[in-house]
């Protein structure tokens, strides 16, 4: 048998804006969508040292597919914030408000805001900001975007496939069940990544999944990966 193609799939690009001062709570948002393949771009974070900063931001929305404004009092007081709206607006990037504080105002106020919710923990005098609802509830907007559902696809796949726990496994296998068909591709790199991860076939609600997939793609897929996986389980 020859080598095993290594699954490289779609993207989906993330422009995050945001006031510094609610950098706490951006970030969660930036490595939770990460956690889901996703590729976010956070200022101040993502900027290297020293790079000519108005020339990369403009580069970076250029590229963008979805920019998230986080609408917190602060957000009006930056400096940037407003030009990065109009810079994503005119080029007709999907827009995500993302509502904590205020309602989209200016060229935002005619897109319907997403109301963030996020819990938080004290640990050793230090806030900490976690918010699984409202990325899930991102992740449900994108996936109802036409243009982007193969897009999310490939993003989930990828994390699949890397899963460091079982609540995550079964989180991201809850979204690809939506999906009601598969590339060949697509289904060798679920099928591959299962074998390879015991936080997927170890996962009780992951392998009700799997055995769903397996089930409807059977003749897709090696006898010999299905024997394999049906004895992990």
């Amino acid at each position: 048998m020859g080598e095993e193609k290594v699954f490289i799939g779609k993207s989906l690009r993330v422009f995050l804006s945001y006031n510094t001062d609610d950098k706490k709570l951006a970030k969660p948002i930036k490595t939770g969508l990460e956690d889901y393949g996703l590729d976010v771009f956070l200022a101040h974070e993502d900027i290297v040292p020293c790079a000519e900063w108005e020339t990369i931001l403009f580069q970076t929305l250029k590229q963008t597919d979805i920019f998230m404004p986080l609408l917190t009092n602060n957000f009006r007081k930056s400096l940037w914030v407003d030009q990065e709206t109009g810079i994503a607006i005119s080029d007709s990037k999907f827009v995500i408000p993302l509502k904590v504080d205020i309602d989209p105002y200016g060229f935002l106020s005619k897109y319907q805001a997403l109301k963030v919710t996020y819990k938080t923990t004290v640990f050793e005098g230090v806030t900490y900001y976690f918010c699984p609802d409202l990325l899930l509830e991102i992740l449900k907007i994108i996936r109802g975007k036409k243009e982007f559902q193969e897009n999310l696809k490939d993003c989930l796949i990828r994390s699949f496939v890397k899963s460091g726990s079982f609540e995550s496994s079964s989180d991201i296998a809850s979204f690809l069940d939506t999906y009601t068909e598969y590339s060949q591709e697509q289904i060798n790199e679920i099928i591959n990544g299962s074998i390879s991860n015991p936080q997927i076939y170890k996962s009780f609600k992951t392998k009700r999944f799997l055995k769903k997939f397996i089930s409807k793609y059977k003749s897709s897929i090696e006898a010999e990966k299905i024997t394999e996986l049906n004895g992990l389980f």
